[in-house]
């Protein structure tokens, strides 16, 4: 596997990514791993890359932590770096302590922007992975009357699956292939859903594939499985 680091050289702030790659990386689907505390996704999604040598992970490292923190001349700062990108998101996500906070907001949008526009303005498919905590989010959470129902269009739960293990997609493709295989599986609403700066509206706004593949922190055997059927829709749909 090889890793490498890219940063704009002009930029006061950039998004801490790292490139994780197998052989050749895909023309149009990008892996990403956005949250430093969720370990087995990234240990996970590392080992399928291995696995069938080609293709990258974006692998987002910030002292191992949910949220980025930054402190620079201009201000102290800190955000979830998956709800960024758009500019609802960052608006509501940038938590300013101290410093000017209106060149905070500048900065914070000139990265993620520099970030879509290099790795994912042009993609096809985005595969991220996630991992929860056991008294944090499920796939029940979707079902009508949870406190995520509005976020959903479709539902699919299996009986024998931990709720913790679930794909979150943005078309009815990746639905239909997933809910086929006895996964649980939401699609989200696109139209509906809230507009919180989290990957799938953006993926969404910009009519691009998304699929997350979320699973409980330590499942590591699940999320290996989530992943090899995740290879066999890229191979149906996108001919890798």
């Amino acid at each position: 596997m090889a890793s490498g680091s890219s940063a704009p050289a002009d930029s006061v702030m950039a998004l801490p990514v790292a490139q994780i790659c197998a052989g050749t990386p895909w023309s149009d689907i990008v892996w990403i791993h956005v949250h430093d505390n969720e370990e087995t996704a990234r240990q996970t999604a590392v080992q399928t890359l291995s696995r069938i040598q080609q293709g990258c992970l974006l692998d987002l490292r910030h002292d191992g932590s949910r949220e980025i923190s930054i402190q620079n001349n201009q201000a102290k700062y800190h955000f979830d770096p998956n709800r960024i990108f758009t500019p609802l998101g960052r608006q509501s996500s940038l938590k300013c302590r101290d410093g000017n906070c209106a060149v905070a907001a500048e900065q914070l949008s000139q990265a993620a922007k520099h970030f879509l526009n290099q790795y994912l303005m042009h993609t096809r498919l985005i595969v991220a992975v996630h991992n929860n905590h056991p008294n944090g989010l499920s796939v029940h959470n979707y079902k009508a009357g949870g406190s995520m129902a509005q976020a959903m269009n479709k539902i699919a739960i299996s009986p024998n699956s931990d709720g913790h293990d679930f794909f979150y997609v943005t078309t009815q493709q990746a639905f239909d292939f997933l809910a086929s295989r006895n996964f649980n599986v939401v699609l989200q609403n696109n139209q509906q859903v809230q507009d919180d700066g989290s990957l799938s509206v953006w993926a969404s706004q910009q009519q691009i594939d998304y699929i997350n593949v979320e699973a409980g922190m330590g499942h590591s055997a699940t999320q290996l499985a989530m992943l090899t059927a995740v290879w066999a829709y890229m191979q149906q749909y996108y001919q890798v």
